[in-house]
């Protein structure tokens, strides 16, 4: 089913990436697991689509992983045949966000006749930056392979995206855009005015930036289409063109001043510890450490209120200080007639063209707002697909990321189809 180009890429990527010396599995093998993976994610149980996530991990191996205790172990007492309809069965007493069905190769005379012989449990709560938790299971190092969209498949060495395949497309992930390049910059420049920024300087901005990243996931994680766009504040109050608004805020509140809570609560926990192991008076830190809670929970409730807006039809509006503008807009931009470029690495010159005839009119519509309106940052959410970023360059040129969620499963994260 799956082209054997496509299959030899993906243990190219692997041997590529992989740090510890294993070799990627043989072809016989990773072609049965993804082809497998992926029929069964075509099917639907209730009206939903099959989701599921598979590791290919010898029962001998788990014992000798690490820590105790880094994954939770569910073993089966009877193997089950890898098969589209065991996958079907099993799928819907495992979230694939956290829990992968164990896959082995079988006692038959081939080399991909698999197995499922159990489950692992491997939650990566508590290794975001607003996450209010502190456990982190890392997940096996071990080929791993997801569908949670139909026709979609998220291939992993670990904790770390090696490729993805989604909507008949194979693409390899790339950095995320908010630690380098154009889109970076544009945001680092937007926020720059912020009284936040001037008190905390660059630790602000790693907050803000991870919000972003936190929004995009909550975003996602809704499985809606849309468009979020980030206007700077010199626009916030209307000097834009192209936007038609549908239902327009009155008065919202801003995320600005929730990260800088944040920064200063983490400084002053820092300055606390460091006056423990030195010896001098010091604040409770239990207490601190309550705040911070708290500052992360108002965090992530923003966040989520701005993610649910993106359910309503259309494009959500914010501001830099992370204000909701307005939601369901229309981008009517007038049509860009300047080049869109990827801008994966401008650096090594790695730019080609998009072809936007293969996208929608949600992505030509975000390519002309963004092209009429420098300085401005879209986010395009596909249901089936992965998020979207533009910023233009220059008068002649837009840059496209397709993937801002960057190379390593996060948080909570729904892996949306995914390249």
């Amino acid at each position: 089913m799956f082209d054997s180009k496509i299959i030899a890429q993906v243990i190219t990527l692997w041997n590529r990436t992989a740090e510890s010396g294993r070799h990627a599995p043989p072809f016989p093998v990773v072609k049965n697991l993804m082809e497998t993976v992926f029929l069964a994610g075509l099917h639907r149980e209730e009206e939903r689509p099959v989701q599921v996530t598979v590791s290919l991990i010898e029962p001998e191996e788990f014992p000798h992983r690490g820590p105790a205790g880094e994954s939770v172990l569910l073993r089966l007492e009877k193997r089950q045949p890898f098969t589209v309809n065991s996958l079907m069965k099993l799928a819907p007493a495992f979230d694939p966000l956290t829990t992968a069905l164990a896959v082995c190769c079988g006692s038959g005379d081939t080399v991909c006749a698999l197995e499922i012989w159990g489950a692992i449990f491997t939650s990566t709560r508590g290794g975001g930056r607003f996450d209010t938790i502190t456990l982190s299971l890392n997940p096996p190092e071990v080929l791993t392979i997801s569908s949670k969209k139909t026709g979609a498949l998220t291939i992993y060495r670990g904790m770390e995206v090696i490729a993805r395949f989604h909507a008949g497309r194979f693409s390899e992930p790339i950095p995320s855009p908010f630690t380098a390049n154009l889109m970076g910059w544009w945001l680092l420049h937007g926020i720059r005015s912020h009284p936040e920024f001037k008190r905390n300087h660059m630790d602000y901005w790693e907050v803000y930036r991870d919000f972003l990243n936190h929004l995009l996931v909550e975003a996602s994680a809704r499985g809606v289409g849309g468009a979020i766009i980030w206007l700077p504040e010199k626009m916030a109050d209307g000097t834009r063109r192209g936007i038609l608004p549908r239902h327009v805020l009155a008065s919202s509140p801003e995320g600005a001043p929730l990260l800088e809570d944040l920064c200063r609560m983490e400084r002053k926990l820092k300055q606390s510890m460091l006056d423990v192991r030195e010896g001098r008076e010091t604040a409770n830190c239990l207490v601190m450490e309550e705040t911070i809670l708290e500052c992360k929970r108002r965090i992530v409730e923003h966040a989520e209120i701005l993610a649910q807006l993106t359910r309503v039809d259309g494009a959500l509006i914010i501001s830099s200080r992370l204000r909701p503008i307005s939601f369901g807009s229309v981008l009517a931009a007038p049509l860009w007639e300047g080049e869109t470029m990827h801008g994966v690495d401008e650096v090594d010159c790695n730019l080609y063209p998009v072809n936007l005839v293969a996208y929608g009119t949600r992505h030509s519509s975000a390519v002309n707002f963004v092209g009429w309106n420098p300085g401005t940052v879209a986010f395009v959410l596909s249901q089936d697909g992965p998020i979207t970023g533009l910023a233009r360059k220059d008068e002649d040129t837009v840059y496209w990321w397709p993937d801002c969620l960057g190379k390593h499963r996060l948080p909570g994260q729904l892996d949306y189809g995914l390249g």
